[in-house]
């Protein structure tokens, strides 16, 4: 028998018993709900709260082992609800899609991809390089500077979708060889850290963001765009540098230099020619953006009317990046979006049903004993150990936000430094490569493996547990959320 027909028998095999394999998940998923349908209801603890428990664990359980497409299992949440009768699928759909956060995201999403089919996104970086000579070191600065900036108000995925094709050039064009290289490793991990840390410092940087910003308004607690950049900002810029300094350190490039100048770069600056008018259109969409989102406390504009005028701005006939609608619907991040909403739901059920504020006064208790200076230290700890199962910030967010907002306003702790300490630890968990598609996506190409993210990893979700935790305690007062 030939080695291609061999091929053919083994391929449907394997498909075969993974198809096997996942729905085996299937049915332990419904099991798991029906198990917390008929489990007795623990002291003081409301039937319908357990019964949101059961869809919290079955929900989690099909996003680790993604038994199906882990945006379809965010959609599957409303279902779950209305069937156990937690929420009715009119209020969780309602509430969920309905919420303003929605649109913004939207908007967020469509400028992440006006920057890559535009091709600004590109000549961004390629202008930057230019400032950055040829010494390695400066180099990975650099690219991180890039990451880390951009993701500051393009998603945290879109922004390594449009670095990762000018990282492999370079380091094709040096011959660094995947699993060899540590300048393929630095460069890699510069992207990867650089946009997700920049991503944190905005309210449109990742949807873990949104998420955070959605159930505080719930909670009737207010922080505008400019009071989340200049609380979190600070407080990541040190870690991002922490986070250079850790690259070059566990993983010293094999060369100090580049062998070519700057003539490569001014080269790739050239063939792209001049300006377009999307690109000015986009550059311009994108300021405009920024400057409206930081001064929403004076100019009363929504963030979410921000982001749709975006997208209204971005399709101008002529001058726009968007000639038609499947610009935007081929490119646009629809699964992120979907995360978003069933993550509304989650929360929004946690709520209700009163399991929020059930685990915030039983599972939490032990943890208010502690000095109030060290409750944003215990937060930011305890949401990135647990944040380690899932395969998204997003999902981390929906699951712990919640749960610490009703445990502040439970204990009289402040409600906005809590949640922001829970919202920033869902997305700095940095352990595994299954926790995030922004991290997915540079281990594609085999530059960094799993023990090489976890060596430098568990380093920088320590680090970044300390920081959050002292940026907040030292920024309480300036920011409006004392700490005492």
């Amino acid at each position: 028998m030939s080695a291609a027909n061999q091929a053919a028998k083994i391929q449907p095999a394997t498909s075969n018993s993974k198809t096997n394999v996942k729905w085996a998940y299937f049915i332990v998923g419904l099991a798991i709900l029906g198990l917390f349908y008929v489990l007795p209801v623990p002291a003081g603890m409301k039937p319908e709260a357990l019964r949101t428990l059961g869809v919290m664990a079955t929900t989690v359980f099909w996003w680790l082992t993604e038994t199906l497409p882990i945006p379809v299992t965010a959609l599957m949440v409303p279902v779950m609800l209305h069937i156990t009768g937690i929420l009715s699928l009119d209020k969780s759909i309602g509430q969920s899609f309905g919420d303003s956060f929605v649109p913004f995201l939207i908007g967020v999403l469509a400028l992440s991809v006006a920057f890559t089919k535009s091709g600004l996104g590109k000549r961004i970086t390629y202008l930057l390089l230019a400032l950055s000579g040829t010494k390695v070191s400066r180099v990975i600065g650099i690219y991180f500077l890039v990451s880390f900036v951009i993701s500051m108000f393009v998603t945290d995925v879109a922004v390594v979708a449009m670095m990762l094709p000018i990282v492999v050039g370079l380091l094709q064009s040096v011959d660094a060889r995947p699993g060899q290289s540590n300048l393929g490793r630095g460069l890699m991990m510069a992207i990867m850290f650089g946009s997700t840390l920049g991503g944190i410092c905005t309210p449109s940087g990742v949807a873990s963001n949104v998420i955070t910003m959605s159930f505080l308004t719930k909670a009737k607690v207010s922080v505008s765009f400019l009071e989340w950049t200049a609380i979190a900002t600070p407080i990541f810029a040190v870690v991002g540098i922490i986070s250079w300094w850790l690259i070059l350190k566990l993983f010293p490039p094999e060369i100090k230099e580049l062998p070519y100048g700057k003539d490569v770069i001014y080269k790739e600056l050239k063939g792209m020619g001049s300006w377009s008018t999307e690109e000015i259109t986009t550059l311009a969409v994108f300021l405009l953006a920024v400057a409206l989102w930081l001064t929403g406390t004076w100019n009363k504009l929504p963030i979410a009317f921000v982001s749709l005028l975006i997208l209204g701005l971005l399709s101008i006939p002529g001058v726009g990046a968007f000639k038609k609608w499947s610009d935007v619907e081929k490119h646009l991040e629809w699964g992120a979006l979907m995360l978003v909403v069933g993550g509304f739901a989650l929360g929004l059920a946690a709520s209700q049903s009163g399991l929020a504020q059930w685990v915030a006064q039983h599972a939490l208790k032990p943890m208010a004993a502690l000095p109030l200076a060290l409750q944003p230290f215990a937060v930011t700890l305890l949401v990135a150990i647990d944040s380690l199962g899932f395969s998204s910030f997003t999902a981390a967010a929906s699951v712990n936000v919640p749960f610490i907002i009703a445990y502040a306003q439970q204990n009289g702790f402040p409600v906005l430094s809590l949640a922001l300490a829970a919202g920033f630890a869902s997305s700095t968990h940095f352990i595994l490569v299954t926790e995030s598609p922004s991290f997915v996506l540079p281990y594609a190409y085999g530059y960094f493996s799993f023990k090489d993210l976890f060596k430098i990893g568990v380093i920088l979700t320590l680090i970044s547990a300390v920081a959050i935790a002292a940026g907040l305690v030292i920024a309480g007062m300036p920011a409006g959320i004392p700490l005492q």
